[in-house]
Protein backbone atom coordinates (compact mmCIF):
# COMPACT_ATOMS: atom_id res chain seq x y z
CA UNK A 1 0.00 0.00 0.00
CA UNK A 2 2.80 2.38 0.81
CA UNK A 3 4.77 1.98 -2.53
CA UNK A 4 0.93 2.39 -4.40
CA UNK A 5 0.46 5.90 -2.54
CA UNK A 6 4.44 6.83 -3.61
CA UNK A 7 3.75 6.20 -6.84
CA UNK A 8 0.51 8.25 -7.26
CA UNK A 9 1.40 10.22 -4.56
CA UNK A 10 0.15 13.35 -7.00
CA UNK A 11 -3.16 11.89 -7.64
CA UNK A 12 -3.62 11.55 -3.98
CA UNK A 13 -2.52 14.49 -2.57
CA UNK A 14 -4.66 16.68 -5.22
CA UNK A 15 -7.46 15.03 -3.82
CA UNK A 16 -6.89 14.95 -0.74
CA UNK A 17 -5.81 17.92 -0.51
CA UNK A 18 -9.75 18.95 -2.67
CA UNK A 19 -11.91 17.43 -0.16
CA UNK A 20 -10.18 18.53 2.82
CA UNK A 21 -11.03 22.26 1.67
CA UNK A 22 -14.76 21.01 0.74
CA UNK A 23 -15.06 19.61 4.34
CA UNK A 24 -13.16 23.04 6.09
CA UNK A 25 -15.96 24.72 3.99
CA UNK A 26 -18.65 23.05 5.45
CA UNK A 27 -17.00 22.87 9.04
CA UNK A 28 -17.37 26.60 8.88
CA UNK A 29 -20.82 26.34 8.56
CA UNK A 30 -21.48 23.85 10.84
CA UNK A 31 -20.20 24.42 14.29
CA UNK A 32 -20.56 22.65 17.68
CA UNK A 33 -23.98 23.37 19.65
CA UNK A 34 -21.21 24.44 22.66
CA UNK A 35 -19.80 27.45 20.92
CA UNK A 36 -23.40 29.31 21.49
CA UNK A 37 -22.72 28.80 25.66
CA UNK A 38 -19.34 30.26 25.99
CA UNK A 39 -17.13 33.31 24.95
CA UNK A 40 -13.95 34.52 23.97
CA UNK A 41 -11.22 32.32 23.11
CA UNK A 42 -13.52 28.81 23.34
CA UNK A 43 -15.86 30.54 21.74
CA UNK A 44 -13.25 30.71 18.67
CA UNK A 45 -12.03 27.71 19.15
CA UNK A 46 -15.15 25.88 19.00
CA UNK A 47 -16.12 27.87 16.09
CA UNK A 48 -13.01 27.72 13.95
CA UNK A 49 -10.78 25.26 15.18
CA UNK A 50 -12.52 22.02 13.28
CA UNK A 51 -12.07 24.03 9.97
CA UNK A 52 -8.41 24.96 10.89
CA UNK A 53 -7.27 21.37 11.17
CA UNK A 54 -8.85 20.48 7.50
CA UNK A 55 -7.43 23.67 5.93
CA UNK A 56 -4.35 22.69 7.64
CA UNK A 57 -4.31 19.39 6.64
CA UNK A 58 -5.71 20.14 3.01
CA UNK A 59 -2.55 22.55 2.64
CA UNK A 60 -0.25 19.75 3.53
CA UNK A 61 -1.94 17.43 1.59
CA UNK A 62 -1.38 19.67 -1.87
CA UNK A 63 2.35 20.32 -0.38
CA UNK A 64 3.01 16.53 -0.72
CA UNK A 65 1.17 16.20 -4.76
CA UNK A 66 3.79 18.62 -5.57
CA UNK A 67 7.24 17.56 -3.52
CA UNK A 68 6.70 13.98 -2.01
CA UNK A 69 9.56 14.33 0.03
CA UNK A 70 8.51 18.16 1.58
CA UNK A 71 9.09 18.85 5.61
CA UNK A 72 6.74 22.12 5.58
CA UNK A 73 3.95 19.31 4.53
CA UNK A 74 4.66 17.03 7.61
CA UNK A 75 4.96 20.55 9.81
CA UNK A 76 1.16 21.68 8.42
CA UNK A 77 -0.01 17.86 9.42
CA UNK A 78 1.62 18.14 12.64
CA UNK A 79 -0.19 21.82 13.19
CA UNK A 80 -3.90 20.25 12.33
CA UNK A 81 -3.02 17.45 14.83
CA UNK A 82 -1.97 19.84 17.01
CA UNK A 83 -5.21 22.10 16.07
CA UNK A 84 -7.48 18.95 16.45
CA UNK A 85 -6.11 18.09 19.73
CA UNK A 86 -7.13 22.25 21.36
CA UNK A 87 -10.33 22.07 19.44
CA UNK A 88 -11.56 18.79 20.78
CA UNK A 89 -9.85 19.29 24.17
CA UNK A 90 -11.96 22.81 24.44
CA UNK A 91 -15.24 20.92 23.14
CA UNK A 92 -14.93 17.99 25.85
CA UNK A 93 -14.03 21.00 28.65
CA UNK A 94 -17.06 22.81 27.44
CA UNK A 95 -19.36 19.75 27.26
CA UNK A 96 -18.51 18.17 30.65
CA UNK A 97 -17.75 21.44 32.89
Amino acid sequence: MKSYLEKHHRLFGIGGGMIAFVIALIYLQVTPEEASTVSGLQKIVLTYGHSLCWILLSAASSLWAIAEKNNLSKILAYMALGAYIIFMSTLLITKFL
